[in-house]
């Protein structure tokens, strides 16, 4: 669990990052299953829902989380899962989950977005929030994720369709938005570590990450949980339930009622 002054750093800078949170011999579980998930085997469970890049490698894997064990146990162990009860205040489900898997000198960009730049058009509201949980070395070489400290304070900023850059469809903010507001670039903040290391962040703040550059793959892990009474409405075209859920079973329900004690966002 967080400490209050924990809880106050993501509250004002929309992230937080905890070291060595996973145990060496847990991440050598997932990667494991990870990399079962990513050779597309028939004995993969159906929801899983696999994208590769435009020259063929594995991109993302979607929706590892409800019937592959050691992510299904992830997500509700209380390093992961405590502090998203005490970020929302209450229990929460899985939104969606996904590996971003960048190979070595293939692996694509993610450009600047905000997540609840277009998970709002799944009729959700904005009490949602990620745990990305590094299965791996994250360099800014290899592509790791960079945030905008305090970006989550600025409100929701304008996005656009991008189905020409990478291989998935991606909500990107335009150059305009990103030029008003990224106005230095200390303002940008690299967040690099090592396999076990976990990133906290807001679906407002604003992030993106590079090509990977470099020999060494990425893997990155994100679950996005949002509090359990934020389920999607009704929307014309909904997204298929490998991206957004149609199951709301509350992943934190098995942790302590204490861990909500420091309250919700005000």
């Amino acid at each position: 669990m967080w400490t209050k002054g924990q809880l106050t750093t993501y509250r004002e800078q929309g992230f937080l990052v905890q070291r060595g949170l996973i145990p060496p011999d847990q991440i050598e579980r997932l990667r494991s299953a990870a990399d079962e998930m990513m050779s597309e085997q028939d004995d993969n469970p159906p929801e899983v829902h696999v994208v590769r890049e435009k020259s063929g490698p594995v991109r993302s894997v979607f929706c590892m989380h409800r019937n592959v064990q050691p992510f299904r146990e992830l997500c509700r162990s209380e390093p992961i899962a405590g502090p998203v009860k005490q970020i929302f205040g209450s229990d929460a489900y899985i939104f969606h989950s996904k590996l971003n898997y960048k190979e070595s000198f293939e692996g694509t960009v993610w450009l600047w977005h905000q997540d609840y730049g277009y998970w709002r058009y799944d009729g959700v509201d904005d009490r949602l929030a990620s745990a990305l949980v590094m299965l791996g070395p994250n360099t800014r070489n290899n592509g790791s994720i960079a945030l905008v400290k305090g970006s989550h304070r600025w409100g929701v900023l304008d996005h656009y369709s991008d189905e020409i850059t990478t291989s998935y469809k991606q909500w990107c903010i335009t150059p305009e938005a990103l030029r008003e507001h990224i106005t230095d670039e200390s303002m940008i903040i690299p967040i690099e570590g090592d396999a076990g290391d976990v990133c906290f962040f807001d679906c407002r703040i604003v992030h993106g990450s590079n090509h990977n550059f470099s020999p060494a793959q990425r893997y990155s892990l994100i679950y996005a949980f949002a509090a359990i009474d934020n389920v999607p409405s009704g929307v014309e075209n909904p997204r298929p339930d490998w991206v957004v859920a149609r199951q709301f079973e509350p992943v934190t329900a098995e942790l302590p009622e204490s861990a909500t004690s420091l309250g919700a966002p005000a």
